[in-house]
């Protein structure tokens, strides 16, 4: 019985819940009346209905609900419940990996022999360059976490700025990047590109539960660090298709659980509007960055930033997506001097 499946009615309850509907402000004596049972037994439904929130208690009398608010209220409960469940194991499976017992598990699965190279050992010296060489010769899609220790100091701040710039060219080769960064991740980005904007990087997402750094490019090969709270202590390089699967799979879930990136607000200068309209006017003419940059006396650096913030704006990762978009939304503009 549905009734029943749905908030725990049987036919008396029903009868019950029916005659509290239909004659409003009834107390327990004429609802026993109306239901032909005893008030003994309608007094313990009323109150089972009661505490299920099917009816309320007016003075003396009794007064139904709406059972549609009803259901809506136990399902907005259940999904509390669900979302605090899901936080803590968001932060419990953040704290695993960075606890260094996953990467324990896979540098364990490394095989002995000359030749064999499921996993390997690097130096700290060499992750960043390794990070960086994978995004550069990604082919179809990459996988990254971008989390662990803070981005202090002046190399660090050029890592991401490269970083940056190297998930832009691969999106711009056309590769899938789906990628989840720390909140200060983003901060250093933003300040390392000069502008509130990044360029655009693909499927990017923020979380305060990064665990680490760690990249998968094209299901070839994978970096995990060693020990997530220290660098110093070098990274594996992981090639074997089983554990590849792995690492894949724990990037995703985290990029589930992750925000998208709020975009800043736009730029309010007027200045700045009418040189990224003339951006736009240019790019669809089939300019290059030198070339609009020469036109319009700034740097190519900036035709760049005006280039991503019109990425942003129209939600596109390419230069064609951009031309295609502006043009079928009658927006491409004429230059204006």
């Amino acid at each position: 019985m549905l009734l029943e499946k749905l908030f725990g009615l049987d036919e008396f309850g029903v009868a019950v819940y029916r005659a509290a509907a239909g004659h409003r402000y009834s107390d327990i004596e004429s609802l026993a009346e109306w239901v032909g049972r005893p008030v003994p037994q309608v007094q313990a439904e009323v109150h089972r209905q009661m505490q299920r929130g099917l009816l309320r208690l007016v003075g003396d009398t009794w007064e139904a609900q709406d059972p549609a608010l009803v259901l809506e209220a136990e399902h907005a409960s259940e999904r509390v419940e669900l979302e605090a469940s899901r936080s803590v194991m968001v932060e419990q499976r953040a704290a695993l990996y960075r606890s260094g017992l996953f990467a324990d598990y896979l540098a364990g699965r490394r095989r002995p022999g000359p030749h064999d190279r499921v996993v390997t050992i690097l130096d700290h010296h060499q992750i960043l360059l390794k990070i960086a060489e994978l995004v550069d010769s990604a082919e179809s899609q990459v996988h990254f976490l971008l989390g662990g220790q803070s981005p202090a100091g002046p190399g660090q701040v050029q890592y991401i700025q490269d970083l940056v710039w190297g998930m832009a060219r691969a999106v711009e080769r056309g590769v899938r990047v789906a990628s989840v960064w720390a909140p200060e991740y983003v901060a250093a980005a933003r300040a390392a590109s000069g502008t509130r904007r990044l360029p655009p990087l693909g499927w990017v997402r923020q979380s305060s539960n990064v665990p680490m750094r760690a990249v998968v490019a094209d299901a070839r090969a994978a970096i995990l660090p060693v020990d997530p709270n220290n660098l110093d202590r070098g990274a594996l390089v992981i090639e074997a298709p089983s554990l590849l699967v792995i690492i894949t799979d724990m990037i995703e879930r985290i990029h589930r659980d992750a925000q998208p990136l709020a975009a800043p607000p736009p730029a309010a200068d007027p200045a700045v509007q009418r040189r990224q309209n003339a951006v736009l006017a240019l790019l669809a003419q089939g300019h290059t960055d030198h070339v609009i940059a020469a036109e319009l006396g700034v740097t190519i650096r900036t035709v760049r930033r005006d280039v991503a913030d019109l990425y942003e704006a129209h939600n596109v990762t390419s230069r064609f997506e951009l031309g295609a978009v502006t043009a079928s939304l009658g927006l491409l503009p004429p230059i204006e001097t």
